[in-house]
């Protein structure tokens, strides 16, 4: 592993970075997440969070000098063009030009201001504690719904069916707020194991208190993401017989869990729903498979939305569409990979001794250094499973959340790369091929997962 004068790399890089670009981000991600602005209605109607943006996007392409242009940002440009191109095949080019400029704003710019901004672990640590802090305000709003006389917290928000907490903006909806709280407990963790004892205990009350989030939003795709989550960080750190024997001795302590949230079972109604509309926007793929029927068609086509994002795609944007989004998925979680063969940053041999005290100085504190790299990058990784396994039963395809924290992951590989010394980004066709094989197979087993439970 190339570690070799890494840390001069690491001064020149801190040095050059440009500070207001992040600066402007930083308020971006206050304003898309916490949003204060609409915690008053007089306030709601101001355009803070798209000028957040615009004003990170450019100075970020004025004043920041190493600037990236990583292969998603590629595929969400392009997504632009396949939700211009579906607007035209079915005769609506004005809603094409909505959606795709639409999906500028909440795409394609947070994925380059993320990436490449986000250029150092101290960076990445402000970004974390952004969302945490975000999703323990959130958590806040809704026990003050619960404890509401009328069901209203002090944001403004109400509950939801079946007393669901919500909050402001796009997280009025109990599922988004669940998929957030699931996607930011990975930095809750990643705080506590790096801690003293005093951030040791904050972290485990913040992540008690996020996790009482959950139970709150009542959403059976984040209680399930959550539990997938789990599962995978156990097999990729004790193995499968382990993770099998763990799954089996807490498996009546998660039926009980389970059993607190809403029926997860194939026949209820809402569930049975889904599936119906599982079923009908695959109708619709085949219908339109190449274009699809439009990015925000779906709903002229069936009742409810699909209520999974694999679904949605294939069915709005067609495969054309669907191999992009899942290139940009894919990709995103492969870069962070714990086990990835590419770029893999490994914690170096600590030696039996050192020549001089300054030797072991030198050493420990590059130690530290790669250690922090690999745990942000693993990091990282689980939060973006969170992510895939939550929008299986949601249709959040071009949800904001998703490209900021894929913006985060992204710039945790560059970090890494540009630490090791290697090419950023080696030749990725075998990852490419691999991503080509998994997404063909995504859809089988999206149609066979369908014909079982219809």
């Amino acid at each position: 592993m190339a570690i070799v004068n890494s840390n001069t790399r690491l001064i020149v890089q801190e040095r050059t970075d440009a500070f207001f670009p992040f600066l402007f981000l930083c308020l971006y991600m206050v304003l898309i997440l916490v949003r204060p602005h609409e915690w008053l209605p007089q306030l709601q109607d101001l355009p803070v969070i798209r000028l957040s943006l615009l004003l990170a996007f450019f100075s970020y392409l004025v004043l920041q000098h190493d600037k990236k242009l990583p292969p998603q940002t590629l595929c969400c440009m392009l997504l632009v063009l396949v939700m211009l191109l579906s607007g035209i095949r079915n005769g609506w080019l004005g809603g094409g030009i909505t959606s795709a400029n639409n999906f500028i704003i909440s795409g394609v710019l947070p994925i380059i201001v993320f990436s490449g901004l986000t250029t150092t672990v101290a960076r990445t640590r402000m970004l974390m504690l952004i969302a945490i802090i975000a999703a323990m305000v959130m958590v806040n709003n809704g026990i003050s719904q619960k404890n509401s006389s009328v069901g209203i917290g002090w944001a403004g928000s109400a509950l939801s069916w079946l007393d669901r907490i919500t909050y402001v903006g796009f997280f009025n909806d109990p599922n988004d707020l669940g998929m957030f709280f699931v996607m930011t407990l990975p930095f809750v963790v990643l705080f506590f194991l790096q801690g003293g004892f005093v951030i040791k205990v904050i972290s485990a009350l913040s992540g008690a208190y996020i996790l009482y989030g959950v139970y709150l939003t009542n959403s059976r795709g984040a209680l399930v993401s959550l539990v997938a989550m789990a599962a995978v960080f156990s097999y990729l750190n004790w193995g499968k017989l382990k993770t099998v024997l763990t799954g089996l001795l807490l498996s009546p302590a998660l039926i009980f869990i389970f059993m607190k949230f809403r029926s997860i079972d194939v026949d209820e109604e809402s569930a049975a729903g889904r599936v119906d509309s599982w079923y009908e926007g695959m109708q619709l793929f085949f219908w339109r498979p190449i274009l699809g029927v439009g990015q925000g068609n779906f709903l002229d086509y069936h009742h409810i939305t699909a209520h999974n994002s694999y679904v949605l795609t294939l069915a709005e944007l067609g495969l054309s569409g669907y191999f992009l989004w899942m290139v940009f998925l894919l990709l995103t979680l492969y870069m962070v990979y714990p086990q990835r063969q590419l770029n893999t940053i490994t914690l170096p041999t600590i030696p039996e001794s050192f020549a001089s005290y300054r030797e072991q100085e030198a050493f420990t504190k590059q130690y530290n250094r790669v250690k922090a790299q690999k745990w942000y990058s693993d990091c990282m990784f689980y939060s973006m499973v969170g992510f895939a396994g939550t929008v299986f039963f949601l249709s959040r395809t071009y949800s904001v959340v998703g490209y900021v924290f894929a913006g985060i992951a992204i710039a945790q590989y560059y970090q890494v790369a540009k630490f090791t010394g290697l090419s950023p980004l080696p030749s990725l066709k075998n990852v490419m091929t691999r991503i080509l094989w998994l997404t063909l197979l995504s859809i089988f087993v999206l149609l066979i997962a369908i014909r079982v439970m219809l």
